[in-house]
């Protein structure tokens, strides 16, 4: 023992005497010539070296001072590198009694790198990297490379690593981009595997187009174990101050943190108190993965997002907060969640995202990324949807009589987007109010597969009734389209009320749609429209005319009496009503209008254009026999006539024609027929018509109501 302790006593001494006689004897900075002529002849650039100093125990080291690189040739006389002092060294005897690469501390101060690749694609940096060897094809029997061992011995060690005030500079122009690092500053204690050590970073960074400016400064408590593939990095914290045109809002603070650990050994990853924080917004997460040592890997955690005002958040970027009909809504929003990602899958489950007074709960997921396909299963409570609308004052209506029939329906509709997408899912909503309806238990079921039919049907409840509607979009250059819709029971009048601002019809009946259509427009829908349509309705009214008042108006009018005004309601009164239609290329036909009222019996025949939004229908009612009801009294010598009524023009304007002059004949022609009696009398009676009907009606024309 005492001779080992003399040896290795002895070879201090040795070492410390060498170290003191070089410093004496030795001169480095002799040796820069030939340094230069190396490097000029290796790579033929010229490096220029200041100050050279070296040390030999106990750490064999260099310090080097205001060295310089030239630039390649071509690309202009600024030096591509220059480094103010740069020093490096590595102890003695841990190098040689355990072969561990023990190196005192990295320094490197004023470093200047200027980059530059040129349009051809050339860049000053080519001519020092050297192509990798491509791989060599397998042989036929040729057993492949087994997996690299882990290797035991051969440590590195490092004392700190001290980098100040580095600035590199790169300008791309084959892309016409240019980035410019500056003010880079990195410390650590001391690097060694398995051994946490101090890691703190900081640096500006500019982006010339689009322009931005940051400012990036993090720092963490590090460790790694190459041998065991271990990485750890606690306590992390990493800000971004962003500034410039290309960033949201002008100016920007982002904020991260966190704990990060991975095993490659094991195969397991995990996040710890993760949180980012932007614009207004608080997100927190964590996280733990396994299987990593695979193919694939599976991550699952919760995610949060801590209650925040919307409109202050798209202040805060910049952004123009969306106009609503509602200038309380968009004022907190929340969310919390858990993910659940494995490959080819992403889920978030438990999903609770409240805005406002709405919350919406369930899960979705990403089936295959990139494919859109997308599945779903929500519910949301209630949400007033018109709130969120924009204000009717920036969505105008235009004024009556200066929109054109068919205006905007050549608009191309998205409908071939649909095409690309994959989705199946449910959404439920307790209660829904949309353009002013009320609906409650809506469920909208969506079925769509790439490249195949999409189908959507939605059902609720609403004014007393219930909905079902289905549509069907076919995939193809000309998209094909059916749609079914069915309203049982519904109270008519406060459905259209509330849909339309005024109650049309009223009463309690059932509507029935069954149509298909092809196109890529409104336009082209419309042409291409066929199917049939069918409506029963109880005890309502039509508003907007009286009927009986028309009819007895014009029978003042044209027995040449003042017709007398009627303080009666503006609407006619029925019992049942109900018809059915066919629609040919965006033409209804219906002849089987059939009505009942206390007054009258109403049928009806004609067609309704949907192209041109036209209608031209001839309504024909017939007073009954009774005395009540809506002027029965008043129109009982009308009694059992039919009264023609045209019913003509555009959707917005419609007009109202009665042939009353038709209807007295006809009252005529009975009294004369029961004067005569039976047969006989309706032989005189058909007669007479023949002979003079036409040419009493040429002389003495009825006059217009």
């Amino acid at each position: 023992m005492k001779i080992f302790l003399w040896i290795v006593g002895s070879l201090l001494a040795a070492l410390v005497l060498l170290s003191l006689a070089v410093s004496l004897l030795f001169d480095a900075n002799s040796f820069r010539a030939r340094i230069s002529a190396e490097v000029d002849s290796s790579i033929h650039r010229q490096l220029t070296i200041g100050d050279i100093h070296v040390s030999l125990f106990p750490t064999l080291g260099a310090r080097v001072k205001d060295a310089k690189l030239s630039n390649a040739a071509g690309f202009g006389e600024e030096p591509m590198a220059e480094v103010g002092e740069a020093e490096v060294g590595i102890r003695i005897l841990p190098l040689l009694l355990h072969r561990r690469a023990d190196i005192s501390s990295i320094t490197l101060k004023d470093l200047k790198l200027n980059l530059l690749k040129q349009a051809d694609g050339k860049s000053n940096w080519d001519d020092l990297t050297s192509p990798e060897k491509p791989a060599q094809p397998q042989q036929p029997g040729q057993k492949p490379s087994p997996p690299p061992q882990k290797q035991g011995g051969g440590e590195l060690h490092i004392g700190g690593i001290d980098i100040d005030n580095a600035n590199i500079g790169y300008v791309d122009q084959q892309a016409k981009k240019s980035y410019a690092l500056s003010k880079f500053k990195l410390k650590t204690g001391t690097v060694g595997p398995g051994k946490p050590f101090d890691f703190k970073l900081a640096f500006s960074a500019v982006l010339a187009d689009p322009a931005v400016n940051a400012d990036v400064e993090a720092s963490t408590k590090f460790m790694f174990d190459e041998t065991n593939r271990l990485f750890d990095a606690q306590d992390l914290e990493a800000s971004v101050a962003a500034t410039g045109n290309a960033v949201p809002g002008g100016k920007q603070n982002l904020k991260l943190s966190g704990s990060v650990h991975f095993d490659g050994d094991k195969g397991t990853f995990k996040l710890a108190d993760g949180k980012l924080s932007l614009a207004n917004i608080v997100a927190a997460i964590t996280l733990d993965g396994s299987g990593f040592d695979g193919d694939g890997g599976h991550v699952t955690g919760p995610l949060s997002i801590a209650a925040f005002n919307p409109r202050e958040t798209f202040k805060s970027l910049g952004i123009e907060a969306p106009a609503t009909a509602d200038s309380a809504v968009l004022q907190q929003a929340s969310l919390n969640a858990t993910i659940d990602a494995v490959k080819g899958n992403a889920r978030i489950n438990n999903l609770i995202l409240k805005l406002d007074q709405s919350t919406l709960t369930g899960s979705a997921g990403l089936v295959s990324p990139g494919s859109n396909g997308i599945q779903f299963a929500f519910k949301l409570d209630q949400i007033d949807v018109d709130r969120y609308m924009a204000p009717a004052s920036r969505n105008p209506v235009a004024p009556k009589g200066t929109s054109k029939p068919g205006e905007g329906d050549n608009t191309p509709l998205p409908l071939n987007k649909l095409d690309g997408i994959t989705a199946n899912g449910t959404l439920d909503i307790g209660k829904l109010k949309l353009k002013n309806l009320n609906l409650a238990n809506a469920q909208l079921k969506v079925a769509m597969a790439k490249g195949a039919q999409k189908n959507i049907n939605l059902g609720a409840s609403l004014y007393g009734g219930s909905l079902a509607s289905a549509t069907r979009i076919g995939p193809g250059a000309r998209p094909a389209l059916a749609q079914t819709l069915k309203l049982a029971s519904i109270s008519a009048g406060p459905l259209l009320l509330d849909f339309m601002g005024k109650d049309y019809v009223s009463g309690n009946g059932n509507f029935a749609l069954d149509v298909t259509s092809a196109g890529n427009t409104v336009s082209e829908l419309k042409r291409a429209l066929n199917g049939n349509v069918s409506f029963a309705l109880q005890n309502g009214a039509v508003k907007g005319f009286n009927l009986a008042q028309i009819i007895r108006q014009a029978q003042a009018l044209y027995g040449g009496q003042q017709p007398e005004q009627s303080g009666s309601s503006q609407q006619t009164d029925f019992t049942t009503m109900s018809a059915s239609g066919k629609i040919s290329n965006g033409v209804l036909h219906s002849d089987d209008l059939n009505a009942a009222s206390p007054l009258l019996r109403l049928s009806g025949a004609g067609q309704v254009d949907l192209v041109n939004s036209t209608l031209d229908y001839t309504a024909r009612p017939t007073v009954v026999n009774t005395a009540t009801g809506q002027g029965g009294k008043e129109l009982a010598n009308l009694q059992g006539v039919v009264i023609p009524v045209r019913v003509s023009g555009p959707f917005s304007a419609p007009k109202y024609q009665i042939d009353v002059a038709a209807a007295l004949q006809q009252q005529a022609v009975q009294k004369l027929t029961q004067k005569l009696g039976g047969q006989k009398g309706n032989d005189i009676v058909n007669a007479l018509q023949g002979l003079f009907g036409k040419k009493k009606q040429e002389q003495q024309p009825a006059p217009k109501p």
